[in-house]
């Protein structure tokens, strides 16, 4: 059995706080739940099942964001295979990778899966994803790229590319020289993130992971790993806006989305 916190216990845990609702970490849109989803199957996390006064602990083993379907393992005890199709609701939850997840699904369905059998579920109308240590990272386009621009004391104006994004922070690739020794911890204040059609963001960065990367064509150039320092409600907002509609076209690009 999956070892669980209550929800109204996570903000002890070094989560990010909660206060009445989970409504802040609720994914609603259908490629929203896909991601987090198929985040479970790529990482082999395992989650518990409540239904009926049972439980037993699974793997989600397919997504398919197309139809709105997942699939997910039997559980280790018969009896409790047997008895779940009769469920009416099924509710997942756990703290896969310090993440809390939960949610509800209707009725699952007996199928065979790569020929083993297996349950297949509908996608649930809501999925509550308390991203604690980790949050879903997105390309950003690389025609027409979003960049971070500021000034930092007594230095002239930069311009770096963000190379991708997340409700966490950003990647930001630089070419300038001037950021080739930058330490870690050094804060980037009032940095104007311009993300295209969606607008900008002017937020406060500090930097956590810089390193040196090469270009497949033999380019040197600077990554600056930065979280964001603060977070307004709008500003996540928009990021989250982003960050769906960028994976919205990487999973039309794809041959299994």
């Amino acid at each position: 059995m999956i070892a669980d916190l209550p929800l109204t216990a996570v903000a002890a845990t070094g989560a990010p706080p909660l206060t009445t609702t989970l409504d802040d970490y609720a994914q609603r849109h259908p490629l929203q739940i896909a991601v987090c989803l198929r985040g479970l199957a790529t990482r082999q996390d395992f989650i518990a099942v409540e239904f009926d006064g049972r439980q037993l602990v699974t793997q989600i083993i397919e997504v398919d964001s197309r139809n709105a379907r997942f699939v997910f393992d039997l559980g280790s005890v018969d009896t409790d295979n047997r008895a779940l199709p009769r469920a009416r609701e099924l509710k997942f939850h756990g703290t896969p990778s310090g993440i809390r997840t939960e949610f509800t699904t209707s009725a699952a369905t007996p199928i065979i899966f790569d020929g083993r059998p297996a349950f297949e579920a509908t996608f649930p109308a809501v999925l509550y994803y308390v991203q604690r240590r980790e949050y879903f990272r997105v390309e950003t386009p690389l025609l027409d790229p979003f960049t971070a621009t500021g000034t930092r004391p007594g230095d002239a104006p930069f311009k770096l590319v963000v190379k991708d994004l997340s409700l966490g922070g950003v990647a930001l690739r630089a070419t300038d020289s001037r950021f080739d020794d930058v330490a870690t911890g050094h804060i980037l204040h009032d940095v104007i993130l311009k993300l295209g059609s969606f607008g900008t963001l002017q937020l406060d960065l500090e930097i956590v992971a810089p390193r040196r990367s090469m270009t497949p064509g033999g380019e040197l150039h600077t990554v600056l790993g930065c979280r964001f320092l603060g977070l307004p409600g709008a500003a996540e907002r928009t990021l989250q806006r982003v960050i769906t509609q960028l994976e919205t076209k990487r999973l039309a690009l794809s041959p299994r989305s």
